[in-house]
């Protein structure tokens, strides 16, 4: 959370729910689990299932699920409503999340990155999480750790700051994080093998056949601002394609990865072009986006945060943006 976030969240209480429920709120997450995952862990904090089954109660509480099907029909949804997005197709989503949306009745749409389907390949950020955790168990190494900022070419003059620099490497060099692997003399498909990190097609199908709904992620988790206008397109109709047909579907459904603050009108006009019906989702909070067809949605994934007084928080941000004027997404 940015400083006018924080000042909220300290000014927030759960009580004031009732007074922002003439909406539908998007929450979203990534995992659930109760353990370390050790191609996560060193990316983002999450929540324990009991946390998690903690958070649908208190949305039960205060909203109506949507189930997604009715958005996708274009139905006009009740205004105290919420849907649940989950981003990156992990593996929790099957062992944890599925069972426990199921045992409390609730549809959700779980966005995905063909690619790393039946685990053939993984996240490049998953990637260097997992090879951070192998690094703690040696204890950072200090030739070690030289020899793979020599791989990405930065130095570091502290473990803290080796860390930073490893985590923020470059989406254009993802490639060479398998470099890094064979210094430590890891095996990647094994890694792949022996964790799968990721959803398999058959745990797919059954999702789907319990009525859950699938969406694009871009193929690769791709950081879109880094590609061409050209490069964005291929990656988001691939994705959403691949769905449609692997799976025989007939909607399209679509969250951006990272961000959508640097998505063109023209982009989105072009999606829209490839099907008018399409869905697409941000992450940029409780905002007014240029087309009734985009949703913004924000995480409730932090342990740290009390799920209450983020949700008052995201609406109390949303009137500051309206005071401030960013309420309205303006795209180039």
């Amino acid at each position: 959370m940015g400083l006018v976030k924080n000042v909220l969240y300290a000014a927030s209480h759960k009580k004031f729910l009732k007074l922002f429920k003439s909406q539908i709120i998007l929450p979203y997450y990534h995992i659930v689990k109760d353990n370390p995952v050790a191609h996560i862990e060193n990316l983002y904090k999450y929540k324990t299932c009991q946390q998690f089954e903690t958070d649908i109660d208190l949305l039960l509480a205060h909203y109506k699920p949507v189930d997604p099907k009715d958005l996708i029909s274009g139905q006009t949804l009740l205004s105290n409503s919420f849907l649940l997005t989950f981003d990156d197709g992990l593996q929790e989503v099957y062992t944890h999340i599925y069972p426990i949306l199921k045992k409390k009745n609730i549809k959700a749409i779980f966005f995905i990155n063909p690619d790393f389907i039946d685990n053939k390949v993984g996240l490049y950020k998953h990637y260097i999480s997992f090879i951070l955790s192998h690094l703690d168990s040696l204890s950072f190494e200090n030739t070690i750790l030289e020899k793979i900022g020599n791989v990405f070419g930065f130095s570091f003059y502290s473990i803290e700051d080796f860390k930073k620099k490893i985590l923020n490497i470059d989406f254009s060099d993802r490639n060479k994080v398998h470099k890094v692997f064979e210094l430590l003399g890891l095996d990647v498909k094994q890694y792949l093998d022996r964790h799968q990190p990721y959803l398999t097609c058959v745990q797919i199908e059954e999702m789907m056949a319990d009525g859950f709904y699938f969406g694009g992620h871009t193929m690769s988790h791709a950081t879109l601002n880094r590609l061409s206008h050209h490069e964005q397109k291929g990656e988001i109709i691939e994705s959403v394609d691949w769905i449609k047909k692997r799976f025989q579907v007939d909607y399209s459904l679509f969250a951006f990865p990272y961000s959508d603050k640097s998505i063109s009108n023209q982009l989105i006009r072009e999606l829209f072009e490839y099907d008018s019906n399409i869905k697409l989702f941000g992450n940029s909070g409780i905002k007014s986006d240029v087309d009734h067809r985009i949703f913004q949605r924000f995480s409730l994934e932090n342990p740290a945060r009390e799920t209450g007084k983020q949700i008052v928080t995201e609406n109390l941000y949303k009137y500051y943006n309206k005071i401030v004027g960013k309420y309205h997404i303006k795209r180039a």
